[in-house]
């Protein structure tokens, strides 16, 4: 029997000695990688940690912020400096926020900006999230337990996807998907001097696309709880509406918000639909200011801020 269960033991061993090279390989090949999207997190992080003793203006959200707020001209208005941690939705509401815990500092401000879908229970992060593990594997101190867990489930077939894609031509990445596209403040500028759109309005909008209509009471426990560690560190957490293309918004948006506002002692400014526009104002995404939306967003922005802060 014992001699069995050393046999069992060793086969085991092997197994995970196999499966740890078959996905650190993943890492190894993505740490610290000039390119590509994911990397730009590295980036942000840096920044962070050149202003953790600082009082500063800290922005969380996703692609919808990263594209459309101009952080200098924000720094710049309110006299603190700015750093834009957003890269996009894909990582999850618990993740832009358990980002900033570590270097929060008295006198900050976290202007936080979720898009729609997390009000409705998306705030997890979907694989986006973990094949940017892949790129900077340090962002695993700040994942949720759940998060953690579900990593080692997906570690797998995640870096079979990377192998796989190793083996096609890879087509040609628009520069605003690329790490190069994020200035130092965490920025997105790629669209600065671009005024086209890609997109149209269209008859089914976001609201009508969700799997849940209901409010995730999760997420709103999430928001008061980091509320409450904001507060301990005398640092203001501020929510605020992302930019959307008008065909795309729904009143319901509004309407479950605005309970919010009553019902919670969360601190909301400006109005969702402060933040609506054309399609001609997007690029490729309802989500994605072009360069002019992001002045306009910019402007209205601050307009608003200007009495909070």
């Amino acid at each position: 029997m014992n001699k069995f269960l050393k046999h069992i033991a060793i086969i085991i061993s092997v197994l995970l000695l196999l499966i740890t090279v078959y996905v650190g390989e993943t890492f190894f090949a993505n740490y610290n990688h000039k390119i590509d999207y994911p990397a730009a997190i590295i980036d942000k992080y840096k920044r962070l940690d050149s202003l953790k003793d600082t009082s500063k203006i800290i922005i969380a959200g996703g692609s919808s912020s990263s594209y459309s707020i101009n952080s200098k001209l924000l720094g710049k208005t309110f006299l603190k400096p700015v750093i834009n941690t957003s890269l996009a939705m894909s990582l999850g509401s618990r993740y832009h926020l358990n980002l900033t815990k570590k270097y929060l500092t008295k006198g900050d401000v976290i202007l936080y900006i979720p898009e729609y879908e997390y009000y409705y229970g998306k705030e997890n992060g979907d694989d986006f999230l973990y094949t940017t593990l892949f790129y900077a594997p340090a962002i695993f101190k700040d994942f949720t337990q759940f998060q953690k867990k579900s990593f080692f489930k997906k570690a797998i077939r995640l870096s079979t996807k990377f192998y796989i894609s190793l083996l096609k031509k890879k087509e040609a990445t628009p520069t605003q998907y690329k790490r190069e596209s994020y200035n130092y403040l965490g920025d997105n500028i790629s669209l600065v001097s671009v005024n086209d759109s890609k997109i149209k309005a269209e008859k089914i909008n976001r609201y009508q696309k969700l799997k849940s209509k209901e409010i995730s009471r999760k997420f709103v426990t999430f928001l008061q709880k980091m509320n409450l560690i904001c507060k301990e560190k005398d640092v203001q957490l501020i929510i605020t509406f992302p930019p959307l293309e008008k065909s795309q918004f729904d009143n319901h948006f509004l309407q479950d918000i605005n309970e919010l506002r009553k019902e919670t002692n969360l601190i909301f400014v400006g109005d969702p639909t402060d933040y609506l526009y054309g399609a001609d104002l997007f690029y490729d995404s309802s989500y994605h200011l072009n360069g002019e939306g992001r002045k306009i967003r910019t402007k209205k922005l601050i307009e608003t801020l200007k009495n909070k802060l």
